[in-house]
């Protein structure tokens, strides 16, 4: 959410005798605690000023303020317990730790956990009253970049063993094979996919031209073809093997849940972005299966995050930028279900020639009917039970 500013120091002043006073603020979260009568010492002559009650203000020019920050971390999507909604909990950060961590980060979090009680506004308040919210206070961040960058880079997550290892695979000349091969070996043949997926993990290098000009380095896939070609299949395997990897289906998701919604903050009452798949699938995979059922207003926003990689917002007053440098795959069926090979590519397909320039490789599936290959097939599926 946005920066708020927090009383470290509050000083405040008698609205009628002008005693001042300093009290020191250490709630991360509602009002503290002033003095209900006022303090002030009695006079030489021993007539004690007529204060009324609750008399102190706040003198906001003499006070000192802390930047804080209020974020959601919410678990991955990998620690999920089996159907149920991945779980959330609000973390308050301030001083240096502000604007340290970005959306779709993944990190590790050292901090104090505690409670406070929310303001309520409705009805039968008494029940409320004992109801307390759990956050954490905040000491302490790790982003996974702050982990690879740390202890000489990448010795902390693998060992001498592993890198021996990886140094011996990248003297083999059959390298690209190797790698092919060992993309979801349970899937008969589809050599020319794997190719693209291994091109695709791996990404290219992006390149910055002289005039400031960006030329993306991440490829985008389109898997077209017949149903029963395990797409889908190859799909759920690249979330699993991919770093950061978002799954996503067609037919449910729209545009805001692919670039980013606005919702209303809970405590501070403002309007704050929540990023949406290809957000969080920054520097790492977005993928779309039943790209075909998508609505055309859906896909129109996918156009910008899959050739710029930012998805450009202005909504409820809110007009920013966020990065989305992410690889797409997309699976999708032809017109009709199944692939006519009478008549080319762009009338097979019901997508426009914008999103289809946008995709670096198209990859058709064929479910060829050949006795021959169905054979081979059925003993490979055979053999691998």
């Amino acid at each position: 959410s946005m920066l708020n500013s927090r009383a470290s120091e509050l000083t405040l002043m008698c609205r009628n005798c002008r005693h001042t006073l300093k009290v020191k603020s250490n709630i991360n979260l509602g009002l503290p605690q002033y003095p209900k009568k006022c303090l002030a010492p009695p006079q030489p002559e021993g007539d004690k000023p007529d204060c009324p009650p609750n008399p102190y203000l706040i003198v906001h020019d003499k006070s000192t303020f802390i930047d804080q920050q209020t974020l959601k971390l919410q678990e991955t999507s990998d620690m999920v317990p089996v159907g149920e909604m991945p779980r959330h909990i609000t973390l308050f950060v301030d001083r240096y730790l502000c604007n340290v961590l970005v959306p779709g980060t993944r990190c590790e979090i050292i901090g104090i956990y505690d409670t406070y009680q929310k303001k309520v506004r409705n009805q039968g308040s008494i029940n409320n009253a004992a109801l307390r919210t759990p956050y954490l206070k905040v000491l302490g961040v790790s982003t996974e970049a702050d982990i690879l960058r740390s202890s000489g880079g990448l010795n902390r997550m693998f060992s001498e063993q592993e890198e021996e290892e990886f140094i011996r695979l990248s003297r083999l000349p059959n390298l690209y094979e190797k790698f092919v091969k060992s993309i979801a070996p349970s899937i008969y043949g589809n050599e020319d996919i794997k190719r693209a997926i291994t091109c695709l993990l791996f990404g290219g290098s992006k390149k910055v031209l002289p005039d400031g000009m960006r030329l993306r380095g991440d490829i985008n896939v389109l898997l077209l073809g017949d149903p029963g070609t395990a797409k889908s299949q190859i799909l759920k395997y690249v979330e699993k093997t991919a770093y950061r990897a978002v799954f996503s289906t067609g037919q449910g998701a729209s545009a805001v849940g692919l670039t980013a919604s606005v919702r209303k903050d809970p405590v501070t009452k403002e309007w704050t972005l929540e990023g949406g798949a290809l957000v969080l699938a920054d520097k790492g995979v977005c993928m779309i299966d039943e790209f075909d059922k998508m609505n055309d207003q859906d896909r129109t926003s996918i156009h910008e995050a899959m050739e710029q990689q930012s998805i450009s917002i202005s909504k409820a007053g809110i007009v920013t930028t966020l990065q989305a440098r992410c690889s797409v795959i997309a699976a999708a069926n032809p017109i009709g279900g199944r692939y006519n090979s009478t008549v080319d590519l762009q009338r097979n397909v019901n997508l426009t020639e914008p999103i289809l320039s946008r995709f670096d490789i198209i990859c058709v599936v064929r479910d060829l009917c050949n006795p021959e290959n169905d054979e081979r097939l059925a003993t490979f599926v055979v053999d691998s039970h």
